[in-house]
This record gives C-alpha cells, sequence and structure tokens, in this order.
C-alpha cells in the first residue's frame, strides 16, 4: 500500500488551503444515545447514509419514512423518541469559511467516495461511516462555534481580571488548536481507508480477471488444438488437391493420345 496514514494527513492538509463547499450535514444524531435496535432499523429505512434532516422531515417525507411499505422496518414510537432525543440541528455560516466547514466537506466526499465501492462490507459497516461523519460535523460546529465566540486577545495592564481572561483566552487557543488538529487525524484516517479500499477493488478486479482467463483455460486449450487440427487439414487438403490436379493433367494427356488414335488420318 503506497499510501500511509502520514500520506493521507498530507493530502488533507492540502485540501484545507483551497475553498471548499458549503458542507451538507445540517442535523446529526448523537449516536451514543441511540440503541442498537434503533440503528439496524435506520439501515432499513434510510440505508447507509443517514440523513436526520430526512427522517424528521414535514409530511408527506415524514409519512415516507414511518409508514414505509411491507418490505421495510418501521420505527416505533419508542424509537422515534430516542432519535428526537439524539437529533441536533447544525447551522453553519452563509458566507464564512473556515477550517471547520472545509473540514466537514472534505468528510463527506471521502465518506460518499467510500460508500460507493462495491467492497463494503454490507450496510452495518456503511452506517459506521455515517456514526463517523456526524462526529466529526458535531465537533467541526462545536469548534467553529468556539472561534466565532471567542474575542480579541485581552490586553494586559497587570491587573488580576485582564491576567484571567488572557489565560482563558490562550486555554481557549490550544483547545481549538488540538480539536482542529485531531479532525485532521479523523479526517485523514478516512482518506487512508478509502485509498486501501481502492487497493483492494483493484486488486479484487484483477484476481476475478485472472480466475475467469483460469477457468476457461480448458477451451482456449481446445480451441487452440482445433486451430492446429485445422492448419493440418487445410495443407493435407492442400496436397491431395495438388494430386487430383496431376491425375487430372495425366488424363488428359491420356485422352489426347486417345483421341488421336481414333481420329480419321487426313489422307484418307
Amino acid at each position: 500500500m503506497t499510501d500511509t496514514l502520514g500520506d493521507a494527513r498530507d493530502w488533507v492538509t492540502e485540501q484545507l488551503r483551497y475553498p471548499q463547499r458549503a458542507p451538507r450535514t445540517t442535523a446529526v444524531f448523537d449516536w451514543t444515545g441511540i440503541s442498537l435496535s434503533t440503528q439496524a432499523a435506520l439501515v432499513g429505512l434510510a440505508g447507509p447514509c443517514v440523513d436526520p434532516t430526512v427522517l424528521f422531515a414535514r409530511p408527506p417525507r415524514w409519512r415516507t419514512v414511518t409508514r414505509r411499505s411491507r418490505r421495510h422496518p418501521q420505527l416505533t414510537a419508542v424509537q422515534r423518541d430516542e432519535l428526537r432525543r439524539a437529533y441536533s440541528p447544525l447551522h453553519w455560516p452563509l458566507r464564512e469559511e473556515g477550517p471547520e466547514t472545509r473540514l466537514v466537506a472534505i468528510a463527506e466526499d471521502v465518506i460518499a467516495h467510500i460508500l460507493t465501492e462495491p467492497v463494503l462490507d454490507g450496510p452495518g459497516s456503511a452506517l459506521s461511516f455515517t456514526v463517523e461523519l456526524h462526529h466529526i460535523a458535531a465537533t467541526a460546529h462545536e469548534l467553529l462555534t468556539l472561534r466565532t465566540t471567542t474575542p480579541p486577545r485581552p490586553g494586559n495592564d497587570g491587573t488580576d481580571p485582564l491576567t484571567r481572561a488572557r489565560t482563558e483566552w490562550e486555554r481557549r487557543q490550544v483547545t481549538a488548536a488540538c480539536a482542529e488538529a485531531g479532525l485532521v487525524d479523523r479526517v485523514a484516517a478516512l482518506r487512508h481507508y478509502q485509498r486501501a479500499l481502492t487497493a483492494i477493488a483493484a486488486s479484487l478486479h484483477t484476481l476475478r480477471a485472472v480466475t475467469e482467463l483460469a477457468a476457461g483455460e480448458e477451451d482456449v486449450d481446445r480451441l487452440d488444438q482445433q486451430t492446429v487440427e485445422s492448419e493440418y487439414a487445410t495443407e493435407h487438403t492442400a496436397t491431395l488437391a495438388g494430386d487430383v490436379d496431376d491425375v487430372h493433367a495425366g488424363l488428359d494427356a491420356e485422352l489426347a493420345y486417345l483421341d488421336s488414335l481414333i481420329r480419321p488420318h487426313p489422307d484418307t
């Protein structure tokens, strides 16, 4: 595997230099408060990528989720209450763009690519990436809130209140830097996983091609043998055709001689 975790981290850092679209994750669940049975029901209802805004949309979308056909499981009242308690909307700034929103957009794109890989191990594994996306988005939103609500660095006039304010301001900066580094690492881990899946998919494609070719090897050998036999038969037929031509020429000469014997002499 050529792409290491360090390479993935460098890739994420490079992507942060460029503008990104606005995050599409506008609501998240606190998955620590959602039971495994409810998570399994969500997979059956919404597929591997769960969008809370769709689950809690107004009718008719709400009816399409809670009153699905018999082919899909139905959320119970307890499960719906469980989801409502875990639901949190995220309000992203429309114009301001910072590392928080960029990280969420990058994570969304990487996870969307992961979910398209056919080697992904079932809807349960796919749901775990939605859970990870919600964790990243929620943490990024908290970091954005911390950054936007932190005032400029206080001055230093030697008084105790300003000294305590400067200490608190510096503590916020350290916390924000650590949180941002942690988010970069989480998105880098997703990128690393994506590259690994891509490599596995390529290997499986090669293995499938080799297996299919090996499975038809006997048919190819038989066809090749038939081709050799056809070439031999062609050469043999050509030889026989030459012999027939020789026989035909001999017969023509014999007929000409006999014809000369029975033809009247010109002096008679």
